[in-house]
């Protein structure tokens, strides 16, 4: 049987005093941590006041000259890298994005072009979802957050019958929040979009 078993109290007295030496050991290691940064910093502006007072003036002016410098030209490198580094990540991401956003839009013409045929010259349903099962597939990894909940709001109300001005209308939000997502930050109005694909967009902003 382990000595442990045969002497709990022994043991358990040996366990506290080694728990209070450490404790005591830690209190006076942050003692002298402490002691050690106080009399550095003492001894720190002690050495300080005492090379302003020896050292000629035209010398700190150079040496604080130098030291601004030095610190400015880090300082730059630093800011530089960072936004060097978000421009890299920038363009990365939009070069991953310019696939699926192409792809939407090209989506977009296709079922434009697809309505004004005759019906049994029109794609099938199985064909129209393979096309949004694809754009869903790029849209998920690199779609941006913006991007990617107008898609949902799409596809939720897709599914409860919305109105076809409606669902003209949500594509074009798709379309507006993806040529944001390029670069194209002044915002078209509602229906201009549009326009490019259907006449009397007025009529269709009237009726939603």
């Amino acid at each position: 049987m382990p000595f442990t078993q045969r002497h709990p109290r022994i043991n358990f007295m040996i366990g506290l005093v080694l728990v209070v030496v450490v404790v005591f050991i830690i209190i006076w290691l942050i003692w002298f941590v402490f002691s050690c940064l106080g009399s550095g910093i003492e001894h720190l502006v002690s050495f300080l006041k005492k090379f302003v007072s020896t050292t000629d003036k035209v010398i700190i002016v150079a040496m604080i000259t130098g030291m601004v410098s030095i610190v400015g030209v880090v300082f730059t490198s630093v800011i530089a890298k960072i936004i060097d580094y978000r421009y890299n990540v920038k363009k990365y991401l939009y070069d991953k994005r310019e696939k699926p956003y192409e792809q939407f839009i090209s989506i977009i013409y296709t079922v434009m072009e697809d309505t004004k045929k005759p019906l049994d010259e029109q794609m099938t349903e199985f064909e129209k979802t393979k096309m949004m099962s694809e754009f869903s597939k790029g849209l998920t990894l690199w779609g941006s957050n913006r991007v990617v909940k107008k898609w949902l709001k799409y596809r939720k109300a897709s599914l409860e019958n919305m109105s076809p001005e409606s669902s003209l209308l949500l594509l074009e939000d798709i379309i507006y929040e993806i040529r944001k997502d390029v670069g194209q930050r002044k915002k078209l109005g509602k229906g201009d979009m549009l326009s490019i694909f259907i006449n009397d967009t007025e009529k269709i902003i009237k009726k939603k």
